[in-house]
């Protein structure tokens, strides 16, 4: 089978209809967007999961002045190696560094802060979101006896809230990129099934004169597979040219710190900057996606439009 010829008949197909031509790659461009989005922030919401289970859930804060022994004393009333997977004293003093480490950029609110005017407190660490339900329910038990616990904190509502989200974003984005990718599927067998019709007579001459198979379904095989290859491409170039354009304009602003840090806090910062790693293997997995649903959708219509 001659190669050139194939991509010759493949290239004349893909051109005589240039309106369908074009249709079909800018719905495929447009499924494979929405499909990005919708992985992308169940991956950003999955990884913000995993960032506050993995964080001190519990903060158990003291009255300024409590004694050490009182809370240790307390530390092992609660500890439950079961439900809880760290527990860890902070001191006045550790808590003054952590202050500082927080407002390094502000030292006018360093000055004004001392040890003494920092809570002592107790960072206690679920095994699970499950299991802070049963600590936050035996440490408020103990706080109604205890006089030196000054206030709890925890992130239960914080982490349920964004469960709640990642599981609407997973559900509306399961049924809304599978009914975007039928209609991209669809729309590519119609293509190739109209191309195939306007090119029967040729085909049928071709059967006639003893052209194999393979040469004949090749050429409307590898034009499905172009358009799920551009729509694809095209795909990426929607979603990161606006994104690292945003970051860039943003960038030196309030809302671009709390978004630099969220990002590094869930260790995603990669992506906030063009990264010569992360774009050619984002950009590779998308041709790649999109080659195999448009070469499914031509064999599909291959099948049903082309007899033998």
């Amino acid at each position: 089978m001659n190669n050139t010829r194939v991509f010759t008949v493949t290239r004349k197909n893909i051109k005589r209809n240039k309106w369908l031509t074009i249709s079909t790659i800018l719905v495929s461009a447009i499924v494979f967007t929405l499909t990005s989005v919708f992985i992308s922030a169940s991956i950003l919401i999955s990884k913000t999961v995993d960032y506050y289970e993995q964080r001190a859930q519990v903060i158990v804060f003291f009255k300024k002045g409590t004694e050490e022994s009182e809370i240790f004393k307390f530390r092992e009333q609660i500890n439950n190696p079961e439900v809880i997977e760290e527990l860890i004293y902070i001191s006045q003093e550790e808590a003054l560094e952590v202050y500082k480490q927080d407002f390094a950029d502000n030292p006018d609110l360093i000055s004004t802060v001392t040890a003494d005017s920092l809570p002592p407190s107790l960072e206690i660490r679920a095994k699970s979101i499950d299991s802070l339900l049963t600590i936050i329910e035996e440490i408020n038990i103990a706080k109604e006896t205890n006089p030196n616990i000054d206030d709890v904190m925890y992130f239960k509502d914080v982490v349920n809230n964004i469960k709640t989200l990642s599981k609407i974003i997973n559900i509306g984005g399961t049924a809304l990129i599978t009914a975007m990718i039928i209609i991209t599927v669809a729309l590519i067998r119609v293509t190739i099934g109209f191309n195939i019709k306007i090119h029967q007579e040729e085909i049928e001459i071709m059967h006639l004169v003893g052209s194999p198979d393979k040469f004949i379904r090749t050429p409307f095989i590898l034009e499905g597979t172009f358009y799920g290859l551009i729509g694809a491409f095209l795909a990426t170039l929607i979603i990161l040219i606006p994104w690292y354009s945003a970051n860039i304009y943003s960038s030196g602003t309030e809302f671009s710190t709390w978004i630099t840090e969220m990002f590094k806090d869930i260790n995603l910062s990669y992506v906030l900057k063009p990264n010569i790693t992360f774009i050619p293997i984002y950009v590779f997995v998308h041709l790649i996606a999109g080659s195999i649903i448009g070469l499914l959708s031509s064999v599909s219509a291959v099948k049903k439009y082309l007899k033998d």
